[in-house]
């Protein structure tokens, strides 16, 4: 069947939008959005902002959130969960991360394929070299993340051997890390595969039914 002009160029679009959704949403955007809220999470909303997040602060949050493909429709629970955090961290990424973990069920559903979680390991070697990437302060924090170009290189082609062939075979899948390690990772493989969902395992919501189809070991 010819696909025709006009078709090819608004799937492109579509796919435009969906790669700059965190550029898009504006901060006349997200107050617009916090406006039309009931009257209990209007409340909410009082109780945390300004004290424990600025408004800026809480654009940043559904910025990161977009940026990864995160739909930000169950706004209700994402202000729960930054109510839940917010208190014991300032950092955007930080609570981030809370919000993803309370997004767990959506975030599942949305990348699933026909109700089945399909994943890509990321295998021991790599879990292990991630991990000791990252450099904490006295209280545990993670304060940088440091690893050898040439391992990022490597990772990079250990990535592709596994991820590709998936892909080529249109395959709808994750690559499933650890949770500290979960954004550093996804910084870099966004690099070589920008669509390709890296979630944690403290994402996988309960009773989700899984399939492996690779190991990056």
């Amino acid at each position: 069947v010819p696909v025709d002009n006009t078709s090819v160029l608004l799937t492109h679009m579509a796919e435009v939008i969906r790669n700059n959704l965190a550029q898009l949403l504006s901060y006349r955007d997200m107050r617009g959005l916090l406006e039309r809220l009931e009257p209990e999470y209007r409340k909410l909303l009082e109780e945390i902002t300004p004290s424990q997040i600025s408004y800026s602060g809480l654009q940043g949050v559904l910025k990161l959130l977009l940026a990864e493909r995160v739909s930000i429709r169950n706004i209700h629970l994402i202000l729960e969960a930054v109510a839940e955090i917010a208190p014991f961290s300032r950092k955007a990424e930080q609570i981030t991360e809370h919000v993803r973990m309370r997004l767990a069920t959506q975030i599942c559903g949305d990348v699933s394929d026909g109700g089945t979680l399909k994943l890509a390991r990321l295998g021991n070697k790599w879990e292990v070299a991630f991990h000791q990437a990252l450099k904490r302060d006295q209280k545990g924090e993670v304060v940088e993340f440091d690893i050898d170009p040439r391992m990022i290189e490597q990772f990079g082609q250990d990535l592709s051997r596994v991820v590709q062939p998936l892909m080529d075979a249109g395959q709808q899948f994750v690559l499933i890390t650890s949770a500290d390690t979960r954004p550093y990772i996804r910084t870099v493989t966004e690099r070589l595969y920008a669509t390709l969902p890296v979630i944690s395992h403290h994402e996988i919501s309960k009773g989700m039914p899984i399939q492996t189809l690779g190991s990056l070991s």
